[in-house]
């Protein structure tokens, strides 16, 4: 923003909520790809605190496609992109393990100081101006992605 206020360039600023989906590294570190990689390995499931704690995760397709409309957009304030969806760890958790038919137990370790309670974007500004909402359900991104993981598991040089 103070980019485009200082040499009047025209700009697009996009905040990223949090996304998953094909393509993401299977070594990501993040709690999708995490709990898809202990899941398919039938290893324990690591959730970090109690698992009460939420997450709205946005499907990438969906994502993608509110990044273009805003870029074919004038407006150059912050915008939000992700979902109001919001599931808890141990809802994501079990979602995993059952999707991907997964004996997995569940295990709980300490929660990092710094690990944020909710992330919930607010999305007025998307759907007012881009008229914009995600639309791919939680199961439905989990499921490709899962078929994803699936895939690059098999490959004999390893995950990516």
């Amino acid at each position: 923003m103070a980019y485009h206020r200082a040499h009047s360039m025209e700009t697009r600023i996009v905040r990223i909520f949090n996304t998953y989906g094909e393509r993401m590294r299977v070594d990501d570190g993040r709690a999708v790809p995490n709990f898809l990689l202990q899941a398919l390995h039938n290893q324990p499931i690591t959730i970090y605190g109690d698992g009460s704690q939420t997450r709205s995760l946005c499907y990438v397709d969906d994502l993608i496609e509110g990044v273009i409309r805003l870029m074919r957009s004038s407006y150059a304030s912050p915008v939000n992109l992700g979902t109001t969806d919001e599931v808890t760890m141990i809802e994501l958790a079990n979602r995993i393990r059952a999707l991907c038919g997964s004996r997995s137990e569940i295990v709980f370790k300490p929660l990092p100081e710094d690990d944020p309670r909710q992330r919930k974007p607010d999305l007025t500004r998307a759907r007012e101006l881009l008229n914009w909402e995600p639309r791919t359900s939680l199961d439905d991104g989990l499921a490709k992605t899962i078929t994803y993981f699936r895939e690059r598991l098999r490959q004999p040089t390893g995950p990516k």
